[in-house]
């Protein structure tokens, strides 16, 4: 099975089961004992923590202006076992190497990833990837440029577009008067 620039293969040997993850660069090997009584899936899913997305390119918004594009999220590869369709078990996560974990004293923990800033809709590239519509505001006086974007998503609200797997658009707005690029930000 291939899940984005990764392929996975799964091996029964004398009761055991083999899982190899092979990107090209670097392969992984795990060991899985399983029963006949279930079913072993891949599944795309949303990264678990909050994340601070950011951008390599730099985003400038003066008073009063708006900007409004795309970014793309790596989704995380989960393999799954269901004894039943109502009880998953997550066997487990194959991080993509862009997702990096980070601990803050204000947030705890979450992952930072380093986005590209798309003013049009990606096209589909078979990517293990999300698009993320993004329209950011600026409602305060003073110059922002925001060294990340903080955003969540969650499983349910994947959804299918073109091609490509998609979640509402984030709203994200900045207002008043600022000492720090970025406080104060509300999303929705």
């Amino acid at each position: 099975m291939q899940v984005g620039r990764a392929d996975l293969v799964l091996e029964n040997r004398r009761g055991s089961y083999t899982l190899l993850w092979s990107d090209g660069r670097e392969s992984r090997r795990y060991v899985l004992g399983l029963t006949d009584r279930g079913h072993l899936s891949v599944e795309l899913r949303a990264p678990r923590l909050p994340m601070a997305c950011t951008p390599r390119d730099t985003l400038t918004l003066v008073g009063g202006a708006r900007l409004r594009g795309y970014v793309t999220i790596p989704l995380v590869p989960t393999v799954v076992w269901r004894k039943r369709p109502d009880t998953p078990e997550v066997v487990m996560e194959l991080m993509p190497e862009d997702l990096h974990g980070l601990w803050d004293e204000e947030r705890g923990h979450s992952f930072r990833v380093a986005v590209n800033w798309m003013t049009r809709f990606p096209f589909a590239s078979g990517a293990a990837l999300c698009v993320v519509p993004l329209f950011l505001k600026n409602t305060g006086e003073q110059l922002v440029c925001p060294a990340s974007i903080d955003l969540k998503l969650q499983d349910a609200e994947l959804a299918e577009l073109r091609g490509t797997l998609v979640v509402r658009p984030r709203r994200i707005t900045w207002g008043g008067d600022l000492d720090e690029v970025g406080v104060g930000a509300s999303h929705q």
